[in-house]
């Protein structure tokens, strides 16, 4: 898959993304979202693809927000339109994929750029990471989920800091309040991605899906209703071949052979 400001390489399993744009600090343009959309797209049905990765180019930045030069030309007729849908579309489409992603977030991971890491399945950051919402200091407010998806990791009060502030966080205060699971020395960064990728795509990908709805449904609805809601995935995963397949490795202490049925 070959883009203007995304590059892609495969290793074994994985797909590694990278955004490339250092004179921006890999800011996401609307020619990016689309290449970015089409990239999971393309990921998702390809049976070679069992995980996926994203970092950005450098070490300075995962991705420091919009592209501004476009936010000057945004109007409210504009933000009803399709190129707004598509921003919206773009975290929501790597959250709800049918394999894992993993957010290797190396610098500024700001705006945009954070409600991008934000539709990852984990987020895991360099110590050198730094996190925020400054939408609100242009007069402005997250427009792609920004406010929705970081209460659910952060909480109200921490949502309501960032969003209404618009205050960076470093990396140990992001792991701190539930925004990344580890934080890792950059040289380390890749590498533990990676690991984690491919830890989390070697599970049976419709456990995955369902574990992973699951959880998702827990910011949505009240107690009762997302228990039946998991007892209903439970039991569809005990009805399919990989369940039974994850049963018979672990008694017969081999590795699991998972076919996605």
């Amino acid at each position: 898959m070959e883009y203007e400001n995304v590059m892609t390489e495969t290793d074994d399993d994985l797909l590694i993304v990278t955004l490339r744009w250092p004179e921006r600090r890999n800011a996401l343009s609307h020619r990016m979202r689309v290449d970015l959309l089409d990239c999971v797209r393309r990921a998702e049905t390809d049976a070679a693809v069992r995980a996926i990765v994203f970092t950005g180019h450098g070490e300075e930045s995962f991705s420091a927000g919009a592209n501004i030069p476009e936010l000057e030309r945004r109007t409210l007729a504009s933000e009803m339109g399709p190129a707004a849908t598509l921003r919206k579309d773009l975290p929501t489409a790597i959250e709800r994929l049918g394999k894992p992603t993993v957010a290797a977030v190396n610098g500024y991971c700001l705006g945009a750029g954070l409600e991008f890491a934000m539709g990852c399945t984990v987020r895991i950051a360099s110590d050198n990471a730094v996190f925020g919402q400054p939408e609100i200091t242009l007069g402005q407010i997250p427009g792609s989920g920004g406010t929705q998806r970081l209460y659910r990791f952060v909480g109200l009060g921490w949502a309501m800091q960032m969003v209404l502030t618009g205050q960076r966080i470093d990396a140990r205060t992001a792991a701190s309040i539930g925004l990344v699971t580890e934080v890792r020395p950059r040289v380390d960064l890749l590498p533990r991605a990676k690991e984690l990728a491919r830890e989390l795509g070697s599970r049976a990908p419709m456990a995955f899906v369902a574990g992973r709805d699951a959880v998702l449904r827990s910011t949505e609805t009240d107690l009762l209703t997302g228990i039946d809601y998991e007892r209903k995935l439970y039991a569809i995963c005990m009805g399919t071949e990989d369940g039974r397949e994850g049963l018979k490795a672990f008694a017969e202490k081999r590795s699991p052979e998972y076919t996605g049925r």
